[in-house]
């Protein structure tokens, strides 16, 4: 598992020695991107014709399985048009429970946004995201969808995700329609510093069991006006699948 973690690791690291300040386009460490430290997304897209590299490396630790799983994450951001961004993910798994076979998927998700933010309204959004399989063991197409609200109140933002996913690769004994809740907050430490935390409650793909609770608080830094690193950590509870140890280390670039 050390070299699985050492892989995650590296991964980020170079994204950030490759990250060479050409960028026209300033990073904002107040734009919540999901897994970027939390679950949590908001209700914004990129800037208008922006670009946003962004990578991840994640460790979550299922104690009753025993069960020990390293994530990585590579993604492509465009900013299409003023109020919508279109991404280009790779995400990877490694562990004790993953077979090489199942990595090789790629995520192409869309973002878009309805409804600014007013007096009395919050910004509201709507994300849908296809899975594409690649790995000769993947479980076929997924999709999901998701809707989004944000809502500022002085220096704090408060947010609210709801969405629903397609388990295309449902085996006998699991779920095949899958549903989530998460609300968030987030605050300013200082001018370069953001505090986030947030939960959420999943339907469990097995089925007659508890949902997945789960909790995670987060920080986000701006390194530069470019770039954002970002750190998180979380438990899980309820069901048999809520992982008790969640890590999150994150990088994301702006050009």
């Amino acid at each position: 598992m050390k070299i699985h973690i050492r892989f995650v690791l590296s991964l980020i690291l170079v994204g950030y020695v490759i990250s060479i300040p050409l960028s026209v386009h300033a990073a904002d460490h107040r734009n919540l991107e999901e897994n970027h430290p939390t679950r949590i997304e908001d209700a914004y897209p990129i800037a208008y014709r922006s670009f946003e590299f962004q990578t991840r490396g994640g460790y979550e630790r299922n104690g009753e399985f025993g069960k020990d799983i390293g994530l990585a994450e590579l993604e492509l951001k465009w900013g299409l048009l003023k109020n919508a961004h279109v991404v280009l993910g790779l995400p990877l798994q490694f562990g004790n429970e993953v077979e090489p076979d199942q990595n090789g998927d790629v995520v192409l998700e869309g973002l878009y946004n309805f409804n600014v933010e007013t007096q009395f309204l919050p910004a509201m959004t709507l994300k849908t995201e296809f899975s594409l399989p690649g790995g000769s063991d993947s479980n076929g197409m997924g999709f999901e969808l998701m809707g989004i609200a944000t809502k500022g109140w002085g220096n704090n933002r408060f947010h609210l995700n709801a969405g629903y996913h397609r388990n295309s690769g449902a085996e006998q004994g699991e779920r095949t329609h899958l549903y989530r809740l998460g609300v968030a907050f987030d605050r300013p430490i200082n001018l370069d510093h953001l505090f986030v935390s947030d939960f959420f409650i999943d339907q469990s793909a097995l089925k007659g069991d508890d949902p997945i609770y789960s909790f995670l608080v987060g920080v986000r830094k701006q390194i530069n006006p470019w770039s954002v690193l970002n750190l998180g950590v979380g438990h899980g509870f309820g069901s048999r699948e809520a992982p008790d140890l969640i890590l999150s280390l994150g990088f994301q670039l702006n050009f």
